[in-house]
C-alpha cells in the first residue's frame, strides 16, 4: 500500500496563524495528522495603522519557525501558506511577505477576498454531509473573519454571490475601541455599528421569506460553541432560542452565567461579543429560527484542494461550478443577452476543446475563457460605446469567488478585447508577464471566433469539429438557418487566431441541424 503524501496548510490570519498536517491517498479527502494554533493580533496593527508592524512581525516569524520544525518532524513533502485581509490591507504586505521567505523559507499567498471565499466554500461543500440538499434552499452563509464577514448566498443548487463587508470583530474592536472608555453600553455602540453596515444587504439581498438556512463559520465561533456547551454540535443545528439565550448571558458579562468563560484566551473573550452581535443581527433580518455553527476554516479548504490536485480526490461539488455562477450573477445584474453570452460561452468552450493540440493551454484557461465569454457584453449596460473597456471595468470593480488578483486581470483583459482586435503591445496587457500575456491573446483569439458566429444574437450555428488541413484551421458547423451575417462576421475576426497559431480558420458546413 502506497504512503500517504504528508502536507501542511497554514493560515497566517489577521489574529491567529494555524497550520494542519494531513496525510493524502489517492483519490481520499486529507486526513488530518496535527493541528497547532498560535494567537497574533497583526490585523489589530493593519485595522488601526494601516500597516503590520515588525514586532508582531517578528513574532508570526518565530511561530512560522516552530510550524517548520514540526513539518520536519512529520516529513512533510508539500506546504501551502496563505494570509488574508491583514495581509491584503497591509501597506507594507509585499516587505512582510518577503522577511517571511527570507527568514522561514515559507511562501506566504496574499488570498483575495474571491480566493479565500472560494476555499472556505470548498470546505464546507466537503464536509456538510447534506450540504448539497441543503443548498436547493436559499442558504446564507456568515463567514466571520478578523477582519471582514462575507455573506454569501445559495439557492436552487446555485452559487449566488458573495458580499464582503469590512465588519470583522477585530477590526470592530480597534475601529470603536476610544468608545469603550466612553461608554457604558459598549455592545450597545457595537450593534448600532454592524447593524447600520449591514443595512445594505438587508435592503437588496433577497427577501426574508426566501432564507431557509443559515451556516457560520470563522471568527470566535469554535470557542461560542465551547462556552455555550454546543461543542458535540460539530456541524448541527442550533435553535435561535438557545442562541438568543446565550447571548444574553454573554452580554451581561456575569462569570457565574457562563463559567466556561474562564477557559477562553482574553484575545478570543473579546472578540466573542461583536461575533455573536454579527450572528444575532443577520438571524434578526432573515428570519431564520436555527442555524449551523461550522468547525471548518481556511486551511480545511486548502488541505481539500491539495487532495483533488496531488491525489486526484474528487470534490463532492466541483468548486469550479461557483466560478462559472459567480459571472453569471454578475452578467444577470447587468442585464446582458442571456442567450447570447449563453451561447458564446457554449461555443468558445467548444472550440477551446476541439483545438487543445494547437493553443496548448492548462485547463484552468478554459474556466477564465468560459466567465469571460458569460461577462464580455456587461459592458454595454453602461455605454454601447467603448462596451470592452467598460466591460473590463465592471469585472475589475468586482469580487468573483475563485479567482486571485492575476487571474480576474486575464479574464476582465479577455472579455474586454472579446473582438480580437488588440496588439500584443497594447498598454492594457503590459500589467502581464510574458506567459500570461500569450494566454490572454490565446483565450481572446477563442473568444472573438465563438462570439463573431452569434452576430445576430439568433444562436443558429452549432459547433461539431474542427480539422488542421496545411495551413487551415476547418471549423465543421451544422445550422438550419440562412448563416450568411455569421459567416461575413466570422471572416473579420479571424486575424489574431492567425497570427497566434500560423492557421487560417474556415467554416465548413456539414450538416443542417434538425429543428
Amino acid at each position: 500500500m502506497a504512503k500517504p503524501l504528508i502536507v501542511a496548510a497554514i493560515d497566517v490570519g489577521s489574529h491567529d496563524v494555524i497550520m494542519k498536517i494531513a496525510g493524502l491517498k489517492s483519490d481520499e479527502p486529507p486526513k488530518i495528522i496535527d493541528e497547532v494554533q498560535r494567537t497574533i493580533p497583526m490585523g489589530a496593527d493593519t485595522y488601526s495603522t494601516g500597516k503590520i508592524s515588525q514586532n508582531l512581525l517578528n513574532q508570526t516569524i518565530e511561530v512560522l519557525k516552530t510550524f517548520n520544525k514540526k513539518m520536519e518532524e512529520y516529513k512533510v513533502n508539500t506546504v501551502q501558506a496563505a494570509a488574508t485581509s491583514a495581509f491584503r490591507e497591509a501597506a507594507n504586505q509585499l516587505f512582510v511577505v518577503e522577511q517571511i521567505r527570507r527568514l522561514t523559507g515559507i511562501e506566504v499567498e496574499v488570498l483575495s477576498s474571491g480566493m479565500d471565499s472560494y476555499y472556505h466554500q470548498i470546505a464546507l461543500s466537503e464536509t456538510i454531509p447534506d450540504f448539497t440538499e441543503m443548498i436547493q434552499t436559499n442558504v446564507l452563509i456568515v463567514n466571520i473573519g478578523s477582519g471582514s464577514i462575507q455573506l454569501t448566498l445559495f439557492n436552487d443548487g446555485k452559487y449566488i454571490n458573495t458580499q464582503n463587508f469590512r465588519l470583522g470583530p477585530l477590526r470592530i474592536r480597534e475601529l470603536l475601541g476610544d468608545l469603550e472608555r466612553h461608554s457604558t453600553d459598549f455592545g450597545g455602540l457595537m450593534t448600532e455599528y454592524i447593524s447600520g453596515e449591514l443595512n445594505y444587504y438587508k435592503t437588496f439581498g433577497p427577501k426574508r421569506a426566501t432564507y431557509q438556512n443559515l451556516i457560520v463559520l470563522g471568527g470566535s465561533s469554535r470557542y461560542i460553541k465551547h462556552v455555550a456547551g454546543w461543542t458535540s454540535k460539530k456541524q448541527g443545528q442550533i435553535k435561535k432560542e438557545d442562541f438568543e439565550s446565550f447571548f444574553e448571558k454573554l452580554k451581561s458579562g456575569n462569570p457565574n452565567d457562563l463559567p466556561r468563560l474562564s477557559q477562553v484566551p482574553t484575545e478570543q473573550e473579546t472578540l466573542m461579543l461583536p461575533t455573536c452581535i454579527v450572528i444575532d443581527e443577520v438571524l434578526q433580518f432573515t428570519g431564520i429560527d436555527q442555524l449551523y455553527i461550522s468547525d471548518v476554516d481556511l486551511t480545511t479548504g486548502m488541505l481539500y484542494k491539495m487532495a483533488n490536485e496531488l491525489q486526484k480526490y474528487r470534490f463532492k461539488r466541483d468548486p469550479d461550478i461557483n466560478r462559472i455562477e459567480s459571472a453569471i450573477y454578475l452578467a444577470n445584474r447587468y442585464r446582458t443577452d442571456k442567450k447570447h453570452s449563453q451561447h458564446v460561452s457554449h461555443l468558445a468552450v467548444g472550440l477551446f476543446d476541439l483545438t487543445v493540440k494547437i493553443h496548448g493551454l492548462p485547463k484552468i484557461a478554459r474556466v477564465y475563457l468560459e466567465m469571460a465569454a458569460i461577462l464580455h457584453n456587461i459592458g454595454k449596460y453602461v455605454s454601447m460605446e467603448n462596451d470592452g473597456v467598460r466591460s473590463y471595468n465592471i469585472i475589475q470593480s468586482n469580487e468573483l469567488i475563485g479567482l486571485n488578483e492575476r487571474e480576474l486581470e486575464i479574464v476582465a483583459l479577455t472579455a474586454c478585447f472579446h473582438n480580437g482586435r488588440v496588439h500584443p503591445n497594447d498598454p492594457m496587457l503590459q500589467k502581464l508577464t510574458s506567459d500570461e500575456k500569450l494566454m490572454t491573446l490565446k483565450l481572446i483569439s477563442i473568444l472573438a471566433l465563438a462570439n463573431s458566429l452569434d452576430a445576430g444574437h439568433q444562436q443558429k450555428i452549432e459547433i461539431i469539429k474542427t480539422r488542421v488541413e496545411d495551413d487551415r484551421l476547418e471549423i465543421f458547423i451544422s445550422s438550419d438557418k440562412d448563416f450568411t451575417l455569421e459567416l461575413w462576421n466570422f471572416n473579420k475576426h479571424t486575424g489574431l487566431f492567425q497570427a497566434l497559431f500560423g492557421l487560417h480558420p474556415e467554416i465548413r458546413l456539414l450538416k443542417s441541424k434538425k429543428i
